[in-house]
């Protein structure tokens, strides 16, 4: 199966640690100001000081105050002055000219503030504010890995993404800050479309959310028995929502992986329950019918945050009314930008483009928060038009992976490969050589097909004898378990097609089949020749109108191979008998990859997908800590507490790359100020 796939159906994945200071700090109640600004309601007042845990604290003591008086108030007179507004005085601080009070239990905080605020000798009263130590560093083994979330500027090993590692100190998100205030995201359902979540990982079972005894479907119907395995598969129609590919386990565990449980890593909102639902196949492919059914089913079951990384080049209506459904239910969907250094000013990438007010789009900035030079982006003139939002860290992204097999094998010279067949001389055999700086595995043995395939020249290839069926193959053991299992690779051939039957008399071959011995019985691959885009692919490949074969550079999905301990790759140039001929075949920039889950792994990823769950996160912070907010003004936190940033300055609606503290708390600072651990 190809993951190079039709445009009109079918969608593509868009495939730490230093205290930020010592600052104390002060947090306003949920609004900014709330002597000039109303609380939405008593209820939210009562949210904020019914639990003072630190994992939700609260920003005031309930029942005091702090009242200044003026300085030609004696302080003989500051007990007695108190004492006449009604109040239990606590605490009179002479030095400071201020009291500490109780005050009744009929009155209120803010009323009792803007009541004493009216007595002409009170310079100002205001609420009995705490003050915490910043948020200590959770003791997840490897959160030292995760810049995104507390970036000193530290190295990434063995980066997938070279440019700007390291990176700049403080080019993070200053999650460490959001988390003064709340790290329990309990309260919210976060919906992971994707190719499913490996629910057994070490750092995500204990936050998978439960649908065992109340699960409905994409149509709001009850299931019987509910959803077992935390959410639905709608790639093959059953209740086993497995991560087959990896990518979905990685944006999951980016999101809500558990915190503080001394294993690997931390998600930005440290215990959001994942919800699982496949949206995309084994291969990272999916249509806008599952991603659009996928979407009812998170709704109708309560999820307040939809992450998809994924994106196609068409506008789905399906898909377009999915996330209407949800903006009506008040979800907040969270999408990927994609990663073809597109300009969405002219170029598409849905459902980035989509339109709805419940949905944000997001660009991937690297360590030193420059624009990854892979992530899409919108220079449309009118900023108020553009489709992607904000940017956020999507480069060297540590999460939760599988076991990986990884075979360059141009850079590895095509070590090991052998041969099979018959006919022809020494001179017809397969070698690797290297032409004009390219790796080649190649028959004939020189470089003069690709010269004159790529060049200028009129020298023709070296002839080839006739029945000649000559092959090579690689076996490639594959780790325990695999569901994942591509070859990435380019062929190019010149041979003989009869021109008046259009079938070709010599022809090159790939094909792969389970096992380790040659493939050559086994399943064929096929490709799109790009000198003929209109053609349909194929499995033979010859020459056409007196041009060679020139395929796209594609990744094939081996399906034939899953379940089985080995998987062998093989090429294969035939000639027939009629004469001698001048052609061959060539294969550059092989690269063989299998993936098979774990339960304890972990792994470096790049793409938009990645930039895309670290604000689903932030975004499940707010909707925890505040749940009266709505999605319109979920958005406006993120607008208010976002941190200006060059790189997205003139291509994003925006500017402004995600802040977690800033947004999640809107924190004012404080100076002069000495303060303790309450």
């Amino acid at each position: 199966m190809k993951t190079i796939i039709s445009r009109n159906s079918k969608l593509k994945i868009l495939g730490i640690l230093v205290l930020v200071g010592s600052t104390v700090i002060i947090s306003d109640p949920v609004e900014k100001n709330f002597l000039s600004q109303p609380f939405r309601s008593k209820s939210s007042l009562a949210n904020l000081v019914s639990n003072s845990a630190q994992s939700r604290r609260s920003h005031f003591a309930p029942d005091e105050i702090v009242i200044k008086f003026k300085q030609h108030i004696p302080n003989d007179e500051l007990f007695s002055r108190s004492r006449s507004l009604g109040f239990n005085v606590e605490q009179v601080s002479k030095r400071a000219h201020f009291t500490k009070v109780k005050i009744a239990s009929s009155e209120t905080v803010e009323e009792a503030v803007v009541r004493a605020n009216r007595d002409p000798s009170v310079e100002y009263a205001e609420p009995t504010y705490y003050y915490y130590a910043h948020a200590a560093t959770p003791n997840d083994t490897d959160f030292a890995k995760l810049w995104g979330l507390s970036n000193s500027g530290q190295p990434i090993s063995s980066p997938s993404y070279a440019t700007n590692n390291p990176g700049t100190s403080g080019k993070d998100m200053n999650v460490l800050g959001a988390w003064d205030i709340s790290t329990n995201c309990s309260s919210i359902i976060v919906a992971v479309l994707d190719t499913g979540i490996n629910y057994n990982h070490e750092d995500l079972t204990a936050n998978m959310w439960d649908g065992s005894v109340s699960c409905k479907d994409k149509d709001g119907i009850n299931i019987g028995g509910g959803c077992q395995n935390h959410g639905w598969d709608f790639v093959s129609g059953d209740n086993d929502p497995k991560d087959e590919n990896g990518h979905g386990s990685h944006v999951a565990g980016t999101i809500g992986a558990v915190g503080n449980n001394n294993k690997g890593i931390t998600g930005v909102c440290q215990s959001a329950k994942l919800m699982s639902v496949r949206v995309l196949d084994a291969s990272g492919v999916g249509t806008n019918a599952s991603i659009a059914q996928g979407i009812h089913f998170a709704v109708h079951n309560g999820a307040k945050v939809i992450n998809m990384s994924l994106g196609g080049n068409d506008d789905s209506s399906a898909v377009n009314e999915a996330i209407e459904f949800a903006r009506t239910r008040d979800v907040l969907v969270v999408v990927a930008a994609g990663n073809e250094t597109r300009d969405l000013k002219t170029g598409a990438s849905y459902p980035c483009k989509n339109t709805n007010t419940n949905l944000i789009c997001i660009a991937a900035l690297d360590q030193n928060y420059e624009l990854a030079d892979f992530s899409n982006f919108d220079t449309t003139t009118n900023e108020n038009n553009r489709s992607v939002d904000f940017g956020a860290p999507g480069t060297n992204i540590y999460s939760i992976f599988g076991t990986e097999l990884k075979s360059d094998e141009a850079a590895n010279g095509y070590s090991g490969w052998l041969m099979t067949g018959s006919g022809g001389v020494s001179n017809y055999s397969w070698v690797n050589r290297n032409c004009s700086g390219y790796n080649l595995l190649t028959i004939p043995n020189d470089c003069t097909l690709f010269n004159w395939a790529f060049t200028q020249t009129n020298v023709y290839a070296t002839e080839l004898d006739p029945s000649m069926g000559i092959g090579t193959y690689k076996t490639f053991a594959l780790p325990s378990g695999a569901t994942n299992i591509t070859v990435s690779h380019q062929v190019v051939a010149e041979a003989k097609r009869n021109s008046s039957s259009n079938i070709c008399n010599d022809y090159g071959l790939a094909m792969y089949g389970p096992g380790n011995t040659h493939p050559f019985l086994s399943s064929y691959l096929s490709f799109k020749n790009q000198v003929f885009p209109n053609d349909n692919a194929t499995s033979f490949f010859c020459e056409k109108d007196e041009k060679p074969f020139v395929s796209y550079y594609e990744t094939d999905f081996l399906t034939n191979c899953i379940g089985n301990t080995h998987c062998t790759i093989g090429y294969r140039y035939y000639s027939n008998s009629d004469e001698t001929t001048w052609g061959g075949m060539f294969v550059s920039k092989l690269f063989f990859y299998a993936w098979a889950p774990s339960n304890n792994n972990y792994g470096l990823y790049n793409g938009t997908s990645m930039a895309t769950p670290n604000v689903a996160g932030v975004v499940a912070l707010i909707r925890a800590y505040n749940p009266l907010l709505n999605h319109t003004e979920v958005i406006q936190k993120l607008i208010d507490g976002g941190s200006a940033t060059a790189s997205i300055a003139s291509n994003s609606k925006y500017g402004k790359s995600i802040n977690a503290n800033a947004s999640v708390k809107h924190l004012n600072q404080v100076t002069g100020v000495t303060a303790t651990l309450q």
